[in-house]
C-alpha cells in the first residue's frame, strides 16, 4: 500500500472514529445550576415544605471583605416549595427557580420536629434512591421550623450551611456531647435491631433573628445558632429529648467521646471547697451483656484519660493522694453520666445504646425470643459501670496557683 493510501485510510479512519466517539452529552454549566448548601424538611400537617438555602458566588465576595459596590450582599437566598411527598416539593422548584438545584455540595439537612414527629422514613428513602444526593450529609433536628434555621447567618462563617456542618463537627471532637450523624448512619440505626438513633439538635438562640446582614453592624449579634440536646428516635419517629448531660452519658455508652471534660468537685486540707476541670484525652468504652440467672443485665467497662486544666483549691497536686482523690472524683463522674443516659433510655423505652446488637451477638438463641418484645426486655435491665480512670497529667505547675497563694500569706 502506498504512503498515499496510508494517508487517507487514516484520515477516513480519524473521521470515522470522531463521528462515534460521544462527547460531554450529560455535562451541567456552572451557571445552570443552584448550589445548594442546606436543606431544610418541614411538615404542616398534610404536605412536606422543603426549604433550599441556595450560594448567590457573585455575593460571597462582599460579605468576605473583597470590594464591591453598595456594600455587603446577602450570600445566599432561601426558599421553599410544597408537594404530598419530598420528592414532589422538590420538583416544584423548577416552576420557581431559572436554575437547575444541584446537591452535590449539601452540607447539612434540618429537620423540623412536627417533621421528625411524623417520621424520617420518607427523607431516608429519597437520600438512597436518588444519585444528585450524598448520604453523608449531616442530620440535624430543630424544636421550630427548618426554615428558619436555614435564614440565619453565623458569625465567623459567611454560608451558615457550611458553618452548621463544621459546627456539629467541631462539637464531637472537643465535647463528645453531641454526634454527627450522616443520612447512612440515621439509616443503620433505625433499621438495627433496636430500630432506634439520635439526632443533635440547633436552634436560634435568642429573640430575634439573624437573618439580615445589618444584624452584624456591632460586635454583639442578637441571637445565634447554637447546638442543643438530642432527639430521641424510636423507629423513624421522634419521642423526645435528651439533655446535654444525659446526651454525654449516651456518647459514653455509644463508645462515641473523642474528647471531652468533667468538673470534679475538690476540698483541700483547710475544708476549703472548689472544683477541678479534667480535660479527657482519650475514652474507650464496652458495653457487654451478660445472664442474671434468667435475666439480662449490661455492664459498662469504660477506661479514660484525663489531664488536668483548672484548679481552684489549694491543693499539693503531686500529692499521691491528691491524684487519688482526681481519679476517683473522675471515675464518680463518669459513672454518674452513665447511669442517668442509662435510666433516661429505660425512661423513655427506647434503646439508643446499641444494646441490641450486642446482645443479638453474643446471645443469638435467646435474641429469636427477646427480639419480639425488645423493649420490654431493655427496660428492665440493669447497667452496672465499672469505670477506671487515669490522669495521665497535672499541667505545668505541681501546686495550684490557690495553693501557693495560701503559702505566700503565711
Amino acid at each position: 500500500m502506498s504512503i498515499r493510501m496510508k494517508s487517507v485510510l487514516g484520515a477516513v479512519l480519524l473521521i470515522f472514529f470522531a463521528m462515534i466517539t460521544t462527547g460531554c452529552w450529560n455535562r451541567i454549566e456552572l451557571n445552570e445550576v443552584a448550589i445548594t448548601s442546606a436543606t431544610g424538611v418541614d411538615w404542616d400537617g398534610e404536605n412536606w415544605i422543603v426549604s433550599y438555602q441556595v450560594l448567590i458566588p457573585a455575593a460571597i465576595s462582599s460579605v468576605m471583605g473583597g470590594s464591591g459596590g453598595g456594600g455587603p450582599k446577602s450570600p445566599i437566598i432561601v426558599y421553599s416549595t410544597k408537594g404530598r411527598t419530598i420528592r414532589d416539593a422538590i420538583m416544584h422548584s423548577y416552576s420557581e427557580s431559572p436554575r437547575k438545584l444541584f446537591f452535590a455540595h449539601n452540607r447539612v439537612v434540618v429537620i423540623g420536629e412536627k417533621a421528625l414527629q411524623r417520621g424520617v422514613n420518607e427523607l431516608i428513602d429519597v437520600y438512597f434512591r436518588n444519585s444528585s444526593t450524598r448520604e453523608t450529609v449531616s442530620v440535624l433536628a430543630t424544636p421550630g421550623t427548618a426554615r428558619r434555621i436555614l435564614e440565619q447567618f453565623m458569625q465567623l462563617q459567611a454560608i451558615s450551611g457550611a458553618g452548621m456542618k463544621e459546627i456539629i463537627l467541631s462539637e464531637m471532637k472537643n465535647t463528645s456531647i453531641l454526634p454527627n450523624i450522616p443520612v447512612y448512619q440515621l439509616a443503620m440505626e433505625v433499621t438495627g435491631d433496636a430500630k432506634s438513633a439520635v439526632v443533635p439538635e440547633i436552634f436560634v438562640s435568642g429573640k430575634e433573628d439573624t437573618s439580615s446582614l445589618e444584624s452584624f453592624g456591632t460586635t454583639s449579634i442578637p441571637s445565634k445558632l447554637k447546638l442543643g440536646r438530642l432527639a430521641v428516635l424510636k423507629g423513624d419517629k421522634m419521642i423526645g429529648w435528651m439533655n446535654r448531660k444525659e446526651s454525654l452519658g449516651a456518647a459514653y455508652l455509644r463508645d462515641s467521646v473523642q474528647q471531652s471534660y468533667i468538673v470534679v468537685p475538690c476540698e483541700d486540707d483547710k475544708g476549703n471547697t472548689g472544683f477541678n476541670t479534667i480535660h479527657i484525652l482519650k475514652s474507650s468504652t464496652k458495653v457487654i451483656p451478660k445472664l442474671k440467672g434468667k435475666q439480662l443485665a449490661f455492664t459498662a467497662d469504660v477506661q479514660v484519660t484525663g489531664t488536668l486544666m483548672e484548679s481552684n483549691c489549694a491543693q499539693d497536686l503531686y500529692k499521691p493522694g491528691v491524684i487519688q482523690s482526681l481519679e476517683q472524683g473522675g471515675q464518680q463522674q463518669v459513672g454518674i453520666l452513665l447511669q442517668e443516659a442509662w435510666a433516661k433510655g429505660q425512661q423513655m423505652n427506647t434503646d439508643i445504646f446499641g444494646a441490641a446488637e450486642k446482645t443479638h451477638r453474643k446471645f443469638p438463641k435467646q435474641w429469636k425470643e427477646w427480639s419480639k418484645n425488645w423493649e420490654e426486655v431493655f427496660k428492665e435491665a440493669p447497667l452496672e459501670t465499672k469505670v477506671k480512670f487515669r490522669m495521665a497529667r497535672m499541667g505545668l505547675s505541681n501546686k495550684s496557683f490557690r495553693y501557693l497563694m495560701d503559702k505566700k500569706e503565711k
